[in-house]
């Protein structure tokens, strides 16, 4: 259609006169790459005219936006494509499906139509292509230009293989000329990292401290997995304690143990420092289990100090959640308070583990005792009356 040479010129002129140099990789030729893969695509699902003009048009204006904003630039290039296709007369539905065309390019947005699922393949075409490593270093050079975007080789080639790694192609022409491909990229790129982990090792001296950074976070982790794992055993045991002496309360008290004849009063000693033992202990397992929570009430001394854990429910429950993440954001974005926080919440999560694992032995050593008393206690009676 004579729509799609229209884009592709005022593609082509706006690049030039607006798009910065800058943009190595989101350059025309980027934008041309899309675009014929878009339409060899379009061509091998034999879509209509219609269709095929609206996947081919969203090509070429679907990085167009870089010109005014790189973080959002999806929003742009809609903007520049509704207003040049207005100009050209073209509808409203025509319209509307380029922009969820342009908006599905977006990292991680869902694919929801065939056209989307083709420009998606089509902007990841790299991917799968013998020159994927060149054109990967065009995006490492960009990046370099914008200081807020800069990186290390190494870091750079880890993110592109946790790209490549997520790519996937959706439609039968991609699976069959890129995904091949692709995966011989993934091993392009690993022996890259692992070339470039070697020189990195080589260059550090041998004394270098070692950073213990991935060591810390480690150890919360761990150390928060052991906890929870603690606080899931200690409820299993309280769960049996509660079981054991609310049956055997259960039987006591409806059975003729506790109001025997005089003449069979050898059970009744016993069975007294049994019941009395069984609801000791079940006082205490249903204790270690009893749900604690703080009243959530704080004060904005508190908030502004920085002394509320923000990792536990009860400090936050009636919290409005702009406060809420306001807080998130700022430990978030402060090292000590991060940390802090976090060492406080494993400090706390033990305090609580440590009384209810006091309570569980409690439970457990009343049970013990009064159910031992109680068996010496019948036999001393049963042997004293023979």
């Amino acid at each position: 259609m004579k729509i799609i040479e229209e884009v592709k010129d005022f593609t082509i002129n706006y690049y030039e006169a607006n798009v910065s140099s800058l943009l190595n990789y989101h350059s025309i030729e980027h934008t041309r790459l899309v675009a014929d893969v878009s339409e060899r695509i379009a061509e091998a699902e034999k879509l209509d005219d219609t269709k095929k003009s609206i996947v081919v048009v969203a090509a070429w204006f679907h990085d167009i936006g870089h010109a005014v904003s790189l973080k959002d630039h999806e929003t742009e290039s809609c903007k520049i494509a509704k207003q040049f296709l207005s100009e050209k007369g073209m509808d409203e539905a025509f319209m509307a499906e380029v922009e969820k065309c342009i908006c599905s390019t977006k990292m991680g947005a869902p694919k929801n139509t065939l056209l989307e699922e083709i420009l998606g393949d089509a902007d990841h075409a790299h991917a799968g292509m013998d020159n994927f490593m060149e054109i990967s270093n065009l995006l490492r050079k960009e990046m370099c230009n914008f200081v807020e975007r800069k990186c290390s080789k190494l870091d750079y080639w880890k993110q592109t293989l946790e790209f490549i790694l997520d790519v996937k192609f959706y439609t039968e022409y991609a699976k069959t000329n890129f995904e091949p491909v692709r995966i011989q990229n993934i091993k392009r790129v690993e022996k890259r990292i692992k070339k470039l982990s070697v020189e990195k090792a080589s260059e550090l001296p041998k004394n270098a401290p070692r950073s213990t950074a991935r060591g810390i976070e480690t150890m919360f982790r761990l150390t928060a997995r052991n906890q929870i794992n603690l606080s899931s055993i200690a409820d299993n045991k309280a769960n049996i304690m509660l079981t054991i002496n609310a049956v055997l309360v259960s039987v006591l008290m409806s059975t003729s143990a506790l109001t025997l004849r005089t003449s069979e009063q050898n059970f009744l000693v016993p069975g007294m420092v049994l019941l009395i033992g069984c609801l000791i202990s079940l006082i205490f397992a249903i204790l270690s289990v009893i749900p604690k929570f703080g009243t959530g009430n704080y004060s904005n001394e508190d908030f502004k100090k920085r002394k509320l854990n923000l990792l536990f429910f009860g400090n936050f429950f009636k919290m409005p959640y702009e406060t809420y993440e306001k807080g998130v954001k700022d430990m978030m974005n402060d090292y000590d308070y991060l940390y802090g926080t976090l060492t406080k919440d494993q400090y706390n999560l033990g305090k609580v583990l440590a009384k209810k694992y006091k309570l569980l032995r409690y439970s457990y050593n009343v049970f013990m005792i009064s159910f031992v008393s109680a068996v010496i206690t019948f036999l001393v009676v049963y042997v004293s009356k023979m």
